[in-house]
């Protein structure tokens, strides 16, 4: 193997060498990496993919890819007269490299950092057909129209105590943005449920969330979803929580304020959207100006809705009021939470101080004004508002007694009934597949 190698070095040197002259590159400089290149054989053999350590940041970076990663052409492209590797703009630079198949699976396994290696558990595509557990392998292509135009939807349920909540209800959303969205719906309620509860099971994750999305698919970089050549579904299983938050937080509660980004309006304002560099710049202006969150303002100056959550309040009259669906997010959680205060009202008057349920629209001086404020979310629950652009809302400033209450029925209801019928919770089919029988059903 040894004379093999050398032999084929060798061959190779006689072969470029009069390239080498021909672009005026000596043939044992480094220039571009040719004399690494040329005096490596072992450089030219495929490589096995290595899984490295997965703790901390990638351990190669293409600024600094050895130079036996890439030649100088590939193929039989000709030299352009008066080429010279030499002639980069700008500082000395090292070359990019072009990579291999086998160098692009060792640097996807060796790039995964550790929220990935942590958290994220199973993820389905439709484009393979299936359920990849590696991390590393959760991709989607440039050419998705979701990704190179924001053209797609999505939601999220929650994982609870083995148990997906209120699967339906966020299946029953995704669909409706997407009827909005012009994007053709993947499969039918059955085999949609049937996938997220199958990715569920291989992410092997008791609690957590999935993220599940909706686009038009692949087939080019046109604005037209025209040339996508079939619908994608993607889900993803993590046991990573955002915001990740405890009961401190709660009894804290968020310093709101009014954002200057301007909203959705109208239909796009309804259609839960992969779009959200709006909802983005609302929580990074508000986390910059020392608030916790901003909120969505239309231009009659009403309050519609978070980032990524509804809003509410309680009035001096104990109303319960929060904006109509027409120009902000139909939130499943905030539906939820106006069907169970009714019952709640009545085993815990002293807690669930409610008179009535509106929806109507809030004024920032509604908000000012109130006895309580609210906002309400999948992975948020309730977190009580305790000011608005820095005045206090309610008597103290504090978290209110209804707002905490809200929180701990939505925890209450979240929890799997140990006995009767199980309406909001639909079992994970975990088992012999996933190693873990104890929970079969």
């Amino acid at each position: 193997l040894s004379d093999c190698s050398t032999r084929l070095s060798q061959k190779i040197k006689t072969m470029t060498t009069p390239l080498l002259r021909q672009l005026d590159v000596p043939s044992t400089s480094n220039r571009c990496g040719a004399s690494s290149f040329l005096s490596s054989p072992s450089s030219l053999l495929p490589t096995t993919p290595r899984r490295s350590s997965r703790a901390g940041k990638r351990d190669v970076a293409v600024s600094m890819a050895r130079s036996e990663d890439f030649s100088l052409w590939r193929g039989e492209t000709p030299v352009p007269k008066g080429w010279s590797p030499a002639v980069v703009p700008g500082i000395k630079t090292v070359a990019t490299p072009l990579l291999s198949a086998d160098k692009v699976a060792e640097r996807l396994l060796a790039a995964v950092h550790s929220t990935a290696d942590q958290h994220f558990g199973a993820f389905f595509s439709s484009e393979l057909g299936g359920i990849i557990t590696d991390p590393a392998l959760m991709l989607i292509h440039m050419d998705d129209h979701m990704v190179h135009r924001g053209h797609g939807v999505f939601d999220t349920v929650l994982i609870t105590d083995g148990h997906l909540y209120q699967l339906p209800q966020h299946i029953a959303r995704l669909k409706k943005s997407a009827e909005m969205a012009g994007i053709e719906v993947w499969r039918s309620d059955a085999v949609l449920m049937r996938v997220l509860l199958d990715t569920a099971a291989a992410s092997r994750k008791l609690n957590g969330i999935i993220k599940f999305w909706m686009t038009p698919g692949r087939g080019g970089f046109g604005l037209a979803p025209d040339e996508c050549t079939e619908v994608g579904f993607y889900a993803l299983a993590t046991s990573e929580i955002v915001p990740k938050m405890d009961l401190l937080d709660k009894l804290s509660g968020y310093k709101a304020c009014t954002s200057p980004i301007p909203p959705n309006k109208g239909r796009l304002a309804r259609i839960k959207s992969n779009n959200y560099l709006r909802n983005t710049l609302v929580l990074t202006d508000a986390r910059e100006n020392g608030y916790d969150v901003g909120l969505f303002v239309d231009e009659e100056g009403h309050i519609l809705e978070g980032p990524n959550m509804n809003v509410g309040i309680i009035t001096q009259d104990d109303v319960f009021v929060t904006p109509p669906f027409d120009n902000c997010l139909a939130g499943v959680t905030m539906q939820r939470l106006m069907e169970l205060i009714p019952g709640e009202r009545e085993r815990s008057p002293n807690d669930v101080i409610v008179s009535n349920i509106q929806q109507r629209p809030i004024t920032e001086e509604d908000m000012r004004t109130a006895k309580e404020a609210f906002l309400t979310g999948s992975t948020l629950g309730v977190m009580p508002v305790v000011s608005i652009n820095g005045e206090p809302i309610g008597e103290d400033g504090k978290p209110g007694i209804s707002a905490l209450a809200f929180d701990a029925m939505l925890v209450e209801d979240m929890k799997v009934p140990e006995s009767g019928e199980r309406t909001q919770h639909i079992p994970v089919p975990f088992g012999r597949t996933t190693g873990m029988i104890e929970h079969l059903q």
